[in-house]
């Protein structure tokens, strides 16, 4: 162990309300009560007061980041979503209603840029829900988008200071706010993304998506590809691939991360008839998801097994820099291990723009309140936070929940559904019982 720090709660008693945590917070800075008034209050130091982390350094650099167990009570701190603003109606003919919304991206002045696949095109609504203008319809000439008749992994990215990115796993577009196209990739429904094949040795690139951007100029995909062991096995690797914009950079490397492995069985027996060979017969079967992960905008993933809360963050480079634990986690179960008896805990992962982990609870009953375990950007545990709106609702016949648009200042823009599965796109703002926004802490290691 390269160097060890624990902070602990000494005699100091919890503090409730916003002027407590500011007097609490100026003695323990050797301040006056007055003195500390007006101050953006140091969440982080007050948060190693009242309760006990270990942050450890070990041999590399590596940081460990152990947070207690959160009590009966809840975290250390209470959260909530305070709703600003809902957009969709039931019915009508305004751009209002929606078909079946998939995703949510939102640009600096609060533009919101909604995937209606129902209406294959995206609709622009200003940061008071005005409708501006639509983009990206279903078609095949400039400005517009081959929308497949499943719709399965669309999603909208917006990447600062103007470009909207649009795809699918087989096709790739970028937009401006305006709605003119600024690049094209991969072919509709189709093999895509074949350029990068070169990277994987020994596997067949199938699908490729852009999942996130950041505002230095990279973009980061989630990359799909195949390699068959058998006839009857193989196995599917999705690799993170973390690259410079095109074309402002004709040559880019890529970096390239693997994020998860999940085997396919096949039991189905291939037979001859009318001159074709036609799979009859039998089941296909994929292995359970095991992993969860998320990009940040410093260049870095944050990478977890869905049965346990150990986060790592890993570079592009394969270098875990944090990793951060809730609780005492058990080792993750081995991925051959029987998936009767895989119980996942963690249902996605997501970094805000500040580098707050929002981890979302799997949930057995999807009628029940979504939640999120929050960690601040210093690996500390914050809370949890829940919602009544049914935020992140998974869309009829998937099991998966719909991502989230993490703005700065605790800004959150995501799509909720009703019991009858009509779309709406909401924004909610993250702010403590005492009205503390989030904010980029400052960290003590």
């Amino acid at each position: 162990m390269a160097g060890s720090r624990r902070w602990l709660p000494g005699a100091l008693p919890r503090a409730s309300g916003a002027t407590g945590v500011a007097v609490l917070i100026g003695l323990a800075l050797g301040l006056t009560p007055g003195s500390a008034q007006g101050a953006a209050p140091p969440h982080a130091l007050l948060l190693h007061l009242l309760q006990e982390e270990v942050v450890d350094t070990r041999e590399g650099g590596r940081i460990l980041v152990r947070n207690p167990a959160p009590g009966r009570g809840g975290g250390p701190e209470e959260w909530r979503l305070v709703e600003e603003l809902r957009l969709g109606e039931v019915d009508g003919a305004g751009p209002e209603v929606f078909g079946n919304v998939h995703d949510v991206a939102v640009d600096e002045k609060g533009h919101i840029y909604v995937l209606d696949y129902g209406s294959k095109e995206v609709r622009v609504f200003d940061r008071e829900g005005r409708h501006l203008r639509n983009m990206a319809r279903n078609g095949e000439g400039p400005g517009e988008f081959r929308y497949s008749e499943w719709g399965a992994g669309m999603r909208i990215i917006w990447q600062s200071p103007n470009r909207l990115w649009i795809g699918d796993r087989w096709q790739q577009l970028s937009f401006d706010s305006l709605g003119n196209e600024l690049s094209r990739s991969g072919q509709a429904f189709g093999p895509g993304f074949r350029a990068a094949a070169s990277m994987f040795d020994g596997e067949v690139l199938a699908q490729g998506r852009v999942v996130a951007a950041d505002a230095a100029g990279f973009v980061y995909q989630e990359i799909s590809v195949f390699a068959a062991e058998s006839a009857e096995v193989s196995v599917n690797h999705t690799y993170g691939v973390r690259l410079p914009v095109f074309p402002e950079h004709p040559d880019p490397p890529r970096d390239s991360l693997l994020l998860d492995r999940r085997v396919t069985t096949s039991t189905r027996q291939p037979t001859q008839e009318g001159g074709g060979v036609l799979q009859v017969g039998g089941i296909i079967r994929s292995s359970v998801p095991r992993r969860v992960w998320g990009f940040g905008q410093g260049g870095t993933a944050w990478l977890a097994d869905r049965a346990v809360h150990r986060f790592h963050e890993v570079t592009f480079s394969g270098d875990t820099v944090r990793t951060v634990e809730l609780g005492n986690p058990p080792p993750p179960p081995p991925d051959d291990s029987d998936e009767s008896k895989y119980r996942p805990r963690i249902a996605d992962l997501e970094v805000s723009p500040e580098g707050w982990l929002w981890v979302r609870r799997h949930q057995e009953d999807l009628a029940e309140d979504p939640a999120w375990d929050l960690f601040d950007n210093c690996g500390l545990y914050r809370g949890e936070v829940s919602t009544s709106t049914r935020l992140g609702t998974p869309r009829h016949g998937s099991s998966e929940p719909d991502p989230m648009d993490l703005g700065p200042g605790g800004m959150v823009h995501g799509i909720a559904r009703d019991a009858l599965h009509v779309s709406y796109v909401l924004r909610l703002r993250l702010e403590s019982a005492t009205g503390a926004r989030v904010f980029r802490e400052t960290c003590s290691s």
